[in-house]
């Protein structure tokens, strides 16, 4: 028998022991942690569903499908530069800092290394955006819309969400980014008043960003008592080397999942993308509050539990499994009855088609959520990145070719099947992979401990 496989602890003695915050799945203190900054990313996902209800149903009946297209065409154009300015260093700036993070001197050398690898990668990127973006006559038809839209990279360089987040402080980036929401829903009932307006839509977003990531690497300086110092050729050379699997995985991540827009704009028309991303918007914002919350509030306390040794974490995620995949579950049945009333009501007649998007899509937020617990929670603390790249890769190719056939012959609709079946495809993979490693994440005897758990931690929260 395995170490995964030992038998599962009593169940009210675990509870008993984690609420006095000594043993157990979490500590009380842990467990609070996790409610505010849960709490905080909530309220940023109650503003990205309430201020949306005030500008989007103005804003599509302004500028129309097409134009509405062009703006999320340019938005997945631009996310290619971001992937590379990021080149994984945020997963693994969190995954280094919660593990140690009493130790200043490598907080403070991971963070100038990370800041000074985000900007050497932002000179690149720029000019590889110029390059792409002039020579290339159909993104050059567009050129201010694009380039609107890539300033919003010089806030992917300044703003350390990463180091908030393995501080557990994503209270103060829920504040940035609620203020970053509200100066975006002002701007657009200013700027954009007729059809050809609509580019002021991206410009206001990158504008926002902007002065939004200064004031928090402002306050991250002053917060976390750091000091920015250029760190040595070598000591860069090493960051890019550790980081470059992740950097690959973000990559196929984002082949799979973020080129369904590029590719309905560069095989179809943009009315294909106007419909499949208005058909996907719910989807996203309802997902992320799940995800938002699995990914950045909890993955610094998994990896600090994977840091203590390896049941200690896996313990974690074995116990969060079911919760999270009844949640999901009761996600994805809520947006497959509202699609109907939410696309009619929010984006009018012009969008209809968008209805079977969004029902199709609806299926994401069980797949995806389960990957991201068996990939990022488990691979990756785990220091299964090369698998994790490999499985993300083959996920990427099989999504890239469905999307290419599916988008040819069904348009929109092809794109939204080909990504719920990568999504599938990536979850089977991880859990296969795991199951063949001898890590049994589904214990049916977890999902006691599960609710009993659950149940006593809510009530302990609540006193």
């Amino acid at each position: 028998m395995t170490g995964t496989d030992a038998p599962v602890p009593d169940v009210e003695t675990t509870v008993v022991s984690s609420a006095k915050g000594r043993h157990g799945v979490l500590s009380t203190a842990t467990l609070k942690r996790f409610a505010i900054n849960v709490a905080s990313l909530f309220s940023v996902q109650m503003a990205n569903m309430l201020l949306p209800l005030l500008t989007v149903p103005y804003v599509v009946r302004v500028i129309g499908p097409e134009r509405l297209g062009l703006l999320n065409f340019s938005q997945a154009y631009v996310a290619y530069f971001t992937l590379l300015i990021n080149y994984g260093f945020d997963m693994a700036a969190v995954r280094t800092i919660a593990a140690n993070r009493t130790d200043k001197e490598l907080v403070n050398r991971t963070f100038s290394e990370v800041i000074a690898g985000k900007t050497i990668l932002w000179l690149l990127s720029t000019l590889i955006f110029m390059g792409i973006t002039w020579f290339s006559p159909e993104f050059r038809s567009h050129l201010w819309l694009h380039t609107c839209t890539y300033l919003s990279c010089i806030g992917i360089v300044l703003f350390p969400v990463w180091l908030y987040q393995a501080m557990e402080d994503l209270g103060r980036v829920a504040l940035f980014n609620l203020i970053v929401k509200i100066l975006f829903t002002l701007s657009v009932f200013v700027l954009i008043r007729k059809p050809d307006d609509y580019i002021y839509q991206n410009l206001s977003v990158s504008v926002a960003q902007i002065v939004v990531s200064i004031i928090a690497f402002w306050i991250a300086l002053r917060r976390f008592r750091l000091t920015f110092t250029w760190p040595s050729i070598a000591n860069l050379k090493t960051r890019f080397i550790e980081n470059s699997t992740l950097f690959f995985s973000s990559v196929t991540i984002t082949l799979y999942a973020g080129s369904a827009v590029f590719l309905l704009g560069l095989l179809s028309n943009a009315y294909d993308v106007g419909i499949f991303s208005a058909g996907t918007r719910l989807e996203s914002i309802a997902r992320s509050f799940v995800t938002m919350g699995l990914n950045q509030a909890f993955f610094p306390i998994v990896a600090g539990a994977f840091g203590r040794g390896r049941e200690d974490g896996l313990r974690v995620v074995r116990t969060t499994f079911f919760p999270l995949l009844a949640f999901m579950t009761l996600v994805s049945i809520g947006l497959w009855l509202i699609a109907p009333l939410f696309i009619a009501k929010f984006y009018g007649d012009q969008f209809l088609d968008a209805i079977r998007v969004l029902r199709v899509v609806s299926l994401l937020p069980i797949t995806i959520g389960i990957s991201n617990l068996l990939g990022f929670h488990t691979m990756l603390n785990l220091r299964m990145d090369k698998a994790f790249f490999f499985i993300t890769l083959g996920g990427s190719v099989i999504g890239l070719l469905i999307n290419i056939l599916f988008i040819r012959e069904m348009g929109y609709l092809g794109a939204a099947y080909a990504w719920v079946s990568a999504e599938a495809f990536i979850a089977l993979a991880m859990y296969s992979y795991l199951y063949h490693k001898g890590i049994q994440v589904i214990q049916g005897a977890y999902l006691r401990e599960a609710v009993v758990f659950s149940k006593t931690r809510l009530t302990t929260l609540f006193k």
